[in-house]
């Protein structure tokens, strides 16, 4: 057992750029989030925080309109405790967003008109309260998903990427994949996915420290301890990983505190008691975030080991589904597959190879990638629903994107150096319409449109045979996501009314018009500062200034941090 390959160090220049990286890639996803739940999901999650947030513990209130909806629909919420309802998803999601929250209630205080005109509107037909709240909770999102840039950088320059390369790897992630529009929305992937960033870089972290004979800080260790339990309280799914990481962690510590025992100085910072203190280090707020996640089961739903999933997963049929067709589903179906949302992962495998003399990297990839995608592929909503991209599979695509970072090294000095530049080219094209058109809107259009070429399928209710159109949309090319969001951007652009003919978007019942069943899936509404404008006569000023602000910064840091001669 050894550590592998020599860290490279972070210099000023690196810091400079990881800054510039941030900058850049805030100022786009901000521009073009969509502040409020896009997604039934995020309401619910958000109603769990505005419950943290206001001292009322996890149940869902019905003091909101949003709350009472919820509740009365049922909507990814479980009776639990005291005859009270509770969210299913993860507490961590929610836990995080209650500084959000806070913040928007101070500026809806200075600001009480836009509440007022917010709470004369409706949404999915129910009355809207708590915009700035919304908002800010929102804004988290693209928050975590420009901090994973950021990381992607300085994890790319720490297994020895050229700074250029690293940047351009970050900068794809960021933009040429559908990480941009999983960043503007509000569901859980993109913070579990920026947690995992966070343990990566820290391992990292670590090794180095090895690497120049010094013993890891205490607080690197509890951080990563912190991070992988944070990552766990965010989607239960991801303890797998979370094991991962203790594994990789081990391997890194006794194979550290060996190379501390070659040296004849450093001979008393070996040893298996220096080694164990070291795990102890990062298992103590691992399990102090799992006794949370027992102690927030316990008090929702009376039991330590339900999570709210018990009926869905328990049904023997929530991971039934065939995995090679999941497998199929979840990278190359027309509607959903990772090949076609973040087309540079084909260079994965050229990075593999680069790496190969690094074995802690290469497995800690292949291990992470491995038990993400497995559980995905065997359930039955491997397509994430209604979101853009396969979003289960999102930390899969950043880990792999490491290999992406060191296959744009490989490739720069070879004659096909042109493949990386075209990839991520393609990748804007596949990524940039999920920004430009909501994914709501496609689905609403896409099920309208669905159940006049397929009227007849299995199903005792409208909503059953919905769901079984649903799957059928993800493998139909007619109608997958990114050319038909270019076709409804299209007829957007041409200035035509909110009603589209079905042969035109998806060559399907010439002559049937589609029509957007909500407010906020017209025209571009989903955008924040759109929504802002013409639904609440707000000024969209401040907001372009601070996101030029950004990139103005963020573009000459990145020039400062490029600069050859900068150390």
């Amino acid at each position: 057992m050894s550590l592998s390959s020599r860290p490279t160090v972070i210099q000023q220049a690196d810091r400079l750029c990881a800054l510039g990286v941030f900058l850049v890639v805030l100022a786009v996803y901000t521009a073009t989030f969509i502040g409020l739940p896009g997604n039934p999901d995020a309401e619910v999650e958000f109603q769990t925080t505005r419950s943290l947030a206001l001292g009322e513990g996890f149940a869902i209130s019905s003091e909101t309109p949003e709350g009472t909806g919820v509740i009365a629909l049922r909507y990814d919420v479980r009776e639990g405790t005291g005859g009270r309802f509770y969210s299913w998803f993860g507490i961590g999601q929610a836990l995080a967003g209650v500084p959000f929250f806070w913040a928007g209630r101070g500026i809806s205080a200075i600001f009480p008109q836009f509440e007022a005109r917010h709470m004369e509107t409706q949404a999915y037909g129910l009355s809207r309260s708590e915009y700035f709240e919304h908002l800010l909770v929102g804004w988290r999102t693209p928050l975590c998903g420009a901090l994973t840039c950021l990381l992607l950088f300085l994890i790319a320059r720490r297994i020895s990427v050229t700074r250029r390369m690293a940047v351009l790897a970050a900068l794809g992630y960021g933009l040429c994949t559908f990480a941009w529009p999983q960043a503007r929305d509000n569901l859980s992937d993109v913070q579990a996915t920026f947690l995992l960033a966070v343990c990566v870089h820290l391992h990292l972290r670590v090794r180095e420290s090895f690497w120049q004979f010094e013993r890891p800080a205490r607080w690197v260790l509890a951080s990563l301890g912190f991070a992988a339990g944070a990552m766990v309280l965010t989607r239960v799914l991801t303890a797998p990983v979370a094991l991962v990481l203790a594994l990789a962690l081990a391997w890194i510590v006794i194979a550290g505190r060996k190379r501390m025992w070659s040296n004849p100085l450093l001979g008393g910072q070996a040893g298996g008691k220096r080694a164990a203190m070291d795990m102890v280090w990062f298992a103590v707020p691992a399990a102090l975030a799992a006794a949370v996640l027992l102690w927030a089961n316990l008090a929702r739903f009376g039991n330590p080991l339900e999570s709210g999933y018990g009926a869905a997963v328990g049904s023997g049929t929530f991971f039934s589904y065939p995995p090679l067709l999941g497998l199929a589903g979840v990278t190359i179906a027309p509607g959903k597959g990772a090949l076609w949302m973040a087309p540079a992962l084909l260079l994965a495998p050229i990075g593999l190879w680069r790496l190969r003399d690094d074995r802690v990297v290469v497995a800690l990839i292949l291990a992470v990638a491995l038990v993400v995608s497995l559980p995905v592929i065997h359930t039955q909503t491997f397509h994430g629903a209604w979101t853009y991209g396969p979003r289960y599979l999102l930390p899969a695509v950043f880990i792999l994107w490491l290999a992406v970072a060191a296959g744009f090294d490989q490739l720069r000095a070879q004659s096909v150096h042109w493949v990386a530049p075209v990839l991520l080219m393609f990748g804007v094209v596949t990524s940039l319409p999920g920004v430009l058109v909501d994914q709501a809107t496609h689905h609403d259009l896409a099920l309208q449109a669905a159940r006049e070429v397929w009227p007849a399928v299995p199903g005792d209710t409208e909503r059953e045979r919905d769901e079984h159109r649903f799957i059928a949309l993800q493998w139909d090319w007619r109608f997958a996501a990114p050319w038909a969001h270019w076709r409804i951007f299209r007829h957007r652009a041409a200035g035509l009314p909110e009603e589209f003919d079905a042969g035109q978007i998806y060559f399907v019942a010439p002559g049937t018009l589609l029509r957007p069943q909500h407010d906020r899936s017209r025209g571009f509404r989903h955008l924040a500062w759109v929504d802002l404008e013409e639904r609440l006569d707000g000024r969209v000023w401040p907001a372009v200034l601070i996101v030029l602000l950004m990139l103005g910064v963020g573009s000459v840091q990145l020039v400062r941090g490029l600069d050859p001669t900068r150390p």
